[in-house]
């Protein structure tokens, strides 16, 4: 095989690599969202919401 062969193909073989890590991030991220706003963490992320109005005592 010639070098401009082989520089081709190690070129597509790079190319699906990363596009599986692209994926793989992207369900990564989706996931992480998914689980930040669900339902189940509505009242930690009110009382986080409320953090800047606090007078620096606890509630």
């Amino acid at each position: 095989m010639n070098t401009l062969t082989r520089a081709a193909a190690d070129t597509v073989q790079m190319g699906w690599m990363l596009g599986i890590m692209t994926v793989l991030f992207l369900i990564f991220f989706v996931g992480w969202t998914v689980w930040a706003y669900s339902p189940r963490r509505k009242a930690q992320l009110e009382e986080a919401a409320r953090l800047p109005f606090m007078d620096g005592g606890l509630e």
